[in-house]
């Protein structure tokens, strides 16, 4: 996505490796509210708090984010409600998006 005025494409930066990187590269985590736990938004549409982890090297920036609570931090939440085992699994089925 690319914003019409200017041409350049969002950036973000994964709470994990803490690189800047464009937005397509990267997977929103976003914190739901009914459940109350964080889950992914690979589409970015879910509404609230976000947080950003790389797509190709997403385990380990999720190991990473979770060592030094940044991603915690970044949602605002309790690591309690970071269930990291089952963040890894959804990271594992999510296809790397190839940016046309």
């Amino acid at each position: 996505m690319t914003s019409k005025a200017s041409g350049r494409t969002p950036q973000r930066t994964c709470v994990g490796c803490r690189r800047t990187r464009p937005r397509l590269e990267l997977v929103r985590l976003a914190l739901s509210r009914a459940p109350g736990r964080v889950t992914l938004d690979p589409h970015c549409r879910l509404p609230g708090r976000g947080a950003y982890i790389c797509r190709e090297t997403g385990i380990t920036c999720l190991r990473e984010a979770a060592r030094r609570r940044s991603l915690a931090r970044s949602l605002r939440v309790g690591s309690d409600v970071i269930d990291e085992a089952a963040l890894a699994v959804e990271l594992g089925r999510l296809q790397p998006e190839v940016s046309t």
